[in-house]
């Protein structure tokens, strides 16, 4: 949107530096902020630029206060969320690319919503740049970005990889590639286009199964025709070119994928790769049937005892529903 109207109107460089600087970096709240543009200028940059993509709705804080659950809307009159982690080193923004998500992973609340609408890389961009003018009250400043959010990131890649352009162009918001973490549940095709644009960012690998019986079971969609054989020749050959280590997130459902069985065999999965498991604690939804694993202290021991280095996420925000696989403006069928 910024380049058509810079070039529309032939604007010279330093008008283009102005903008970046007061809308990435200072964070303006509004156009009529932008008081190094002449009024004439910024008012018909507010009729033809919207400053914002995304209407705000709501927001909900945790009890804790370590996150804040935003709710926006669409032009299209859809809902997405988006959560703020804050931690003492760090403030991350969980990012959607969709309202609502195709994949349809039976465990996951925003895959029991289906896909209502795919995200431009402007409304992707305006989740963080809310959150950003939100912690710039507070003289802090955003330092993470997950796409963990609503929606498959390799199924919008073409906004997803110009949002990443944008969040790590100095000229913009300047956040280092390695803060920026990329999930997906992996589509093969569409993973290979993206290690292909070599945008830097760190990438996970929702998992969740260590053979592809269960995760057929687990995640239908995506795992009957991304076969786990087919996803690791990818990974791996990703990992001899970058000597990168990937992460595999593994949500624990008790008594499905968390028994001693079952993190042996993950554990052979992963040998003699470049490899960090992030178990994740189930997020209980109470229109899911699914239940918190009481092994995942055990289960972590096991991998760690056959080399693979492991980590438990710590879970924040479940009390406002803004935890991992919670997400979902509407509420799922029970």
């Amino acid at each position: 949107m910024f380049e058509q109207f810079l070039k529309k109107y032939n604007l010279p460089k330093y008008r283009r530096v102005q903008l970046y600087t007061e809308y990435y970096k200072n964070l303006i709240s509004s156009w009529e902020e932008l008081t190094t543009w002449p009024l004439q200028l910024r008012e018909q940059l507010e009729k033809e630029v919207p400053f914002s993509s995304l209407t705000f709705v709501s927001s909900t804080q945790s009890k804790h206060g370590d996150s804040i659950k935003v709710l926006f809307k669409t032009p299209k009159n859809n809902y997405i969320e988006s959560v703020l982690i804050k931690e003492r080193e760090r403030n991350t923004v969980c990012v959607s690319c969709m309202s609502g998500c195709p994949v349809g992973c039976i465990f996951c609340a925003s895959g029991q919503m289906g896909l209502n609408e795919t995200l431009s890389s402007k409304q992707i961009l305006d989740q963080i740049l809310y959150f950003a003018r939100y912690l710039k009250r507070f003289n802090e400043r955003v330092s993470n970005i997950v796409y963990m959010g609503m929606g498959e990131p390799l199924l919008n890649l073409e906004s997803v990889s110009h949002s990443i352009l944008d969040i790590t162009d100095m000229d913009k918001m300047g956040i280092s590639k390695r803060r920026v973490t990329l999930s997906t549940s992996g589509y093969v095709q569409q993973l290979r286009s993206f290690i292909d644009m070599k945008l830097g960012v760190k990438l996970a690998i929702s998992l969740h199964s260590p053979n592809q019986k269960l995760r057929d079971s687990l995640m239908p969609t995506v795992s009957k025709e991304n076969s786990l054989i087919d996803l690791f020749n990818v990974l791996d050959e990703y990992t001899r070119e970058t000597n990168k280590r990937i992460t595999y997130e593994y949500v624990l459902l008790r008594g499905i994928n968390d028994s001693i069985e079952h993190a042996k065999e993950l554990a052979n999965l992963l040998k003699n790769r470049i490899a960090l498991v992030n178990l994740i604690n189930y997020n209980e939804n109470e229109c899911l049937p699914f239940k918190k694993s009481k092994n995942t202290p055990l289960f972590k021991t096991i991998l760690e005892e056959r080399g693979i280095t492991c980590t438990i996420r710590k879970s924040l925000g479940e009390d406002i529903k803004g935890a991992c696989g919670q997400l979902a403006v509407n509420k799922p069928p029970c």
